[in-house]
């Protein structure tokens, strides 16, 4: 009898165990999953965002989630959560600033840009921190799929690039994939699956009436301007370099329509509408130093623009920016 109850307590057991197995194997099938979906979401093309990013940084995000193929809003949303919690004046043991965390050597060694258009690059000011952000991970993710290419590294790149930003490239090549250092390991999970909380539908809208063919040839003009390297921004530069209204000056002039080459003169004429009435083709002005009309660039919808921002940003094509800057919209034709 005591040997007929010993087996069935092993039997049991053992039953106990493998339920506990599969139940193990069913919960990591389900997080891994999720974690896939999550790193696949990341690579894919800009996106929008959702309500649980702060309102006065959206465009920021949107920004620097659209610099490059990979780096998306809610990447750039995800990671900021995890650096500061979205604390501008958020600093670490280690000497981190701001709302990206950037290390001072860093930003003053070239990664700290001017997103805001008001002449300086500075760490704890959000809308420089942002963008700054956005052109740095696009950085780590080239130099990363550089290391996949000659071997010294493995792994997905968009990972391997937050583990740049995180431990430094040099610290990703030395481990040959994510470092095992007790933060970046945890740091990379953290973020990607936590995208899915940031991914949403941009707030931006856009009118749907059709534009003319000129016009189209004058944006896909505009556009390849952005997209060609030999284009530069230059200070009172009417072509083929440009400051941000000679642009919008020669742009104009596709058009049929001379503009004078000044911001705060542009913006005089035409008809100022609404960026919901906001057409392709139309221009948008800011007063970035809060004074008078000190910015322009020439919409080309679906929340985007191309802009001649700065000497330090060059010709862009981007997501609007500086809502928070007196923006407005003008309709020319």
């Amino acid at each position: 009898m005591k040997l007929f109850f010993a087996w069935k307590l092993k039997l049991a057991a053992a039953l106990i165990a493998a339920i506990a197995f599969l139940m193990i194997i069913a919960m990591s099938s389900i997080v891994g999953s999720s974690y896939q979906q999550n790193k696949t979401a990341a690579s894919g093309p800009g996106g929008g965002v959702s309500d649980s990013v702060p309102e006065q940084y959206r465009s920021d995000v949107i920004r620097a989630g659209s610099i490059c193929a990979g780096i998306t809003p809610a990447l750039i949303a995800a990671q900021i959560a995890a650096e500061s919690n979205w604390n501008e004046d958020a600093g670490s043991e280690a000497g981190a600033q701001g709302i990206s965390q950037f290390m001072p050597a860093t930003w003053d060694g070239g990664a700290g840009k001017d997103g805001d258009g008001d002449g300086k690059a500075d760490i704890h000011n959000p809308h420089d921190a942002i963008i700054s952000q956005g052109h740095y991970m696009c950085s780590m993710l080239a130099t990363v799929k550089s290391y996949i290419e000659s071997g010294t590294a493995s792994g997905a790149p968009v990972e391997l690039a937050l583990a740049a930003y995180n431990a430094g490239a040099g610290a990703v090549q030395s481990a040959g994939g994510i470092p095992t250092n007790g933060e970046t390991e945890k740091y990379v999970p953290k973020i990607i699956n936590s995208m899915a909380t940031y991914q949403g539908v941009t707030t931006l809208t856009t009118n749907k009436t059709p534009v003319s063919a000129t016009t189209e040839q004058a944006i896909e003009w505009a556009k390849g301007i952005a997209n060609d390297d030999s284009h530069t921004y230059v200070w009172g530069g009417e072509g083929p370099h440009y400051d941000c209204s000679g642009l919008t000056q020669a742009f104009m002039r596709q058009l049929g329509i001379e503009l004078p080459h000044k911001a705060s003169e542009q913006a005089t004429l035409g008809q100022q509408v609404t960026e919901a009435e906001a057409r392709p083709g139309d221009l948008i002005f800011w007063s970035l130093g809060g004074g008078e009309i000190d910015h322009v660039a020439i919409y080309i919808g679906d929340g985007q623009m191309v802009s001649a921002d700065s000497p330090d940003m060059g010709i862009n094509v981007e997501a609007i920016y500086g809502r928070n800057k007196s923006i407005q919209f003008r309709h020319y034709q």
